[in-house]
């Protein structure tokens, strides 16, 4: 955790340029639950004409087919953030009902796990592993954010920064 896997994924979703590409985009928050029927739910309600639709009172069946039919009209792009689910079936399982969009969709993936990024079947050229900052990147980065001049004029403070971000041992959300 604190990598800035969910903070990359943003930054790609927000992005003008992948506002063009995706007509449709869609983000959810995964963690532990990979059950079914609550993950339809959530892309769902993550659509932007869902208008808030309750959807807990259709049965699973119906989740699919509504989820199917929007997703093969347009090109979508659909973040899955923060995923632990390690078991190949629920993948499968999900996989089925939202490989149905129109050539060039994508779906993107955050995990801490390496094995779940296997049981998606992600070509390696696919998949992109964050490493922790250097010890200058993460300096550099730390008196950006805790000091409006830049610490020039505080020599005190920046040898505190620097036992901080020795600290933090390169993870960004540690500041």
């Amino acid at each position: 955790g604190g990598m800035g896997k969910t903070t990359l994924a943003k930054l790609i979703f927000k992005d003008t340029n992948t506002d063009a590409c995706f007509p449709l985009k869609m983000w959810v928050c995964v963690s532990n639950d990979f059950e079914l029927r609550n993950l339809l739910i959530k892309i769902l309600n993550s659509t932007p004409n869902s208008n808030r639709e309750n959807f807990n009172n259709l049965e699973t069946e119906q989740l699919q087919n509504r989820l199917r039919n929007t997703l093969q009209v347009q090109k979508f792009l659909l973040v899955l953030d923060d995923v632990w689910n390690e078991v190949p079936e629920k993948w499968h399982e999900l996989k089925e009902i939202i490989d149905v969009g129109v050539e060039g969709s994508e779906i993107l993936v955050t995990t801490r796990s390496h094995a779940v990024a296997t049981v998606m079947h992600t070509k390696s050229s696919n998949s992109y592993l964050l490493q922790c900052l250097s010890e200058e990147d993460s300096l550099s980065l730390f008196v950006k954010y805790a000091s409006e001049d830049g610490m020039e004029k505080h020599p005190e403070l920046l040898e505190i920064g620097k036992e901080i971000v020795k600290k933090c041992g390169g993870l960004p959300l540690a500041f």
